[in-house]
C-alpha cells in the first residue's frame, strides 16, 4: 500500500489492532439466502516487476482485489478450502465481524482470475441468535473438514473455541448451524483482547493447536496450546521478527503451515513459516518448538493485511489461497492470492 499521509497509516493501525469496532455495521438478523455480488480485479506479483512469479518456496498462480457493494463484505479472518468444481475450489471463510463466507474461484489453466457464488451468512450462538456486539462476534481462525463437515472457530475478546456439525461450503444454508459445543480454555484467560487464538489447525489424529496473535513469552516466542490425548498444554512457537501468526492449517500429521503478517505505521508484510508439532507430542516435550521460514514478502510484491490461509492438493501438489483481512476499511483491500508451494 502507498501510505497517503501519516493520519491514514494511523487509522489503518489502529483498526487492525482495535478490531475497528465503531467502522463495522451491525449483524443483520437471519434471512433469505441471497447471493453475495463480488467484483474482481486481477493483480501482478509484482506491480514492479511483472516478471516476477515467485516469492521464497511459493509459485505465483494469480491475484485478485476483491469488492462488494455489500457494507458488511470485508473482515475475513481465516480461509478453508474445499471440493475442487469445474470453475475452481471452494473456499469457505469466516469474518470478524460474525459472518460465514463461501465463495468459489474462477481459474482458467491452473491460475485464479475471479470468484463467483459469494454468500454472507451470519454465524449463529448456542441460542440461535447472531452476534450482539463486535466482542461477540470476533472470529480470527477457523479449522473445517470438508469430509465430515466439522468446523471450530476460534474468537477473541471473548476467548473461546466454538465447534460446529454439517458445515457444507457448497450449501450455504448449512452456515445457519447452531453450534454443538462451547469451549472456554483456562490458559487463554490471559491473553490480550484483540491478540487472542488468531491461528488455530487441527491435525488429522485430532490434535489442536491454537496461537496467540500477541501474546508472547519473554523468549519472544508466541503462547500457543497443543490439545493431544485429551490434554491441554502451553507452549511457544517461534515466529518471524516484527510479524504476528494469523493463520494456520496442518500439512501432513504432525507439521502446520503459519501464516503471519506486519501491518505497522511503517508498512506492511508477510511470511509463511512451517512448525514441526512432532517433539510436542511426546514425553519429552520441549518448551518451545523452532519455526522455518518459507517465504517473506513485501512491497511492491502484492500484499494486504494477510490474515487467512487455506491449502488444497492436488495429487502431488500443494496449493495455497491466502486472503487479506481489509478491517471494513476504504484505504485497505480484501486480496484473495493462490499459489503452488514449492517443498
Amino acid at each position: 500500500m502507498v501510505w497517503q499521509n501519516w493520519a491514514a497509516a494511523g487509522v489503518v493501525a489502529l483498526a487492525a489492532a482495535l478490531g475497528v469496532d465503531a467502522l463495522v455495521p451491525a449483524a443483520r438478523p437471519a434471512a433469505a439466502l441471497v447471493p453475495l455480488a463480488i467484483t474482481t480485479t486481477p493483480l501482478p506479483l509484482n506491480r514492479d516487476d511483472s516478471g516476477q512469479d515467485s516469492v521464497g518456496k511459493l509459485r505465483f498462480l494469480g491475484a485478485v482485489h476483491l469488492r462488494s457493494t455489500d457494507a458488511r463484505f470485508g473482515g475475513i479472518s481465516a480461509l478453508r478450502a474445499g471440493a475442487a468444481t469445474e470453475r475452481g475450489v471452494r473456499l469457505i471463510s469466516v469474518t470478524d465481524t460474525g459472518s460465514w463466507l463461501t465463495l468459489t474461484t474462477i481459474e482458467r489453466g491452473g491460475r485464479l482470475i475471479s470468484v463467483t457464488d459469494g454468500h454472507l451468512v451470519p454465524i449463529r450462538d448456542p441460542d440461535g441468535g447472531t452476534r450482539r456486539t463486535k466482542a461477540d462476534g470476533d472470529a480470527e481462525a477457523l479449522d473445517w473438514n470438508p469430509a465430515t463437515g466439522a468446523a471450530t472457530i476460534a474468537y477473541e475478546q471473548d476467548h473461546r473455541m466454538v465447534q460446529f456439525t454439517g458445515i457444507d461450503a457448497a450449501r450455504p444454508a448449512s452456515l445457519a448451524a447452531i453450534p454443538v459445543r462451547t469451549e472456554r480454555l483456562t490458559q487463554m484467560a490471559g491473553w490480550p483482547l484483540n491478540g487472542g487464538g488468531e491461528a488455530l489447525a487441527i491435525l488429522a489424529g485430532g490434535t489442536r493447536i491454537v496461537i496467540s496473535e500477541r501474546r508472547e513469552h519473554p523468549d519472544g516466542s508466541h503462547a500457543a496450546l497443543i490439545t493431544h490425548a485429551g490434554t491441554t498444554r502451553q507452549i511457544g512457537i517461534i515466529g518471524v521478527p516484527g510479524h504476528s501468526p494469523t493463520d494456520a492449517e496442518a500439512i501432513d500429521a504432525t507439521r502446520v503451515l503459519v501464516l503471519h503478517r506486519r501491518f505497522d505505521l511503517m508498512g506492511q508484510g508477510a511470511a509463511l513459516s512451517v512448525v514441526d508439532l512432532a517433539p510436542a507430542l511426546g514425553p519429552n516435550a520441549p518448551a518451545v518448538l523452532p519455526t522455518r521460514i518459507l517465504a517473506r514478502w513485501q512491497a511492491p510484491v502484492t500484499l494486504d493485511n494477510m490474515e487467512g490461509l487455506a491449502i488444497r492438493r492436488d495429487g502431488n501438489r500443494t496449493f495455497l489461497y491466502i486472503v487479506s483481512d481489509d478491517n471494513l476499511n476504504s484505504i485497505q483491500r480484501t486480496l484473495l492470492m493462490k499459489f503452488e508451494l514449492l517443498l
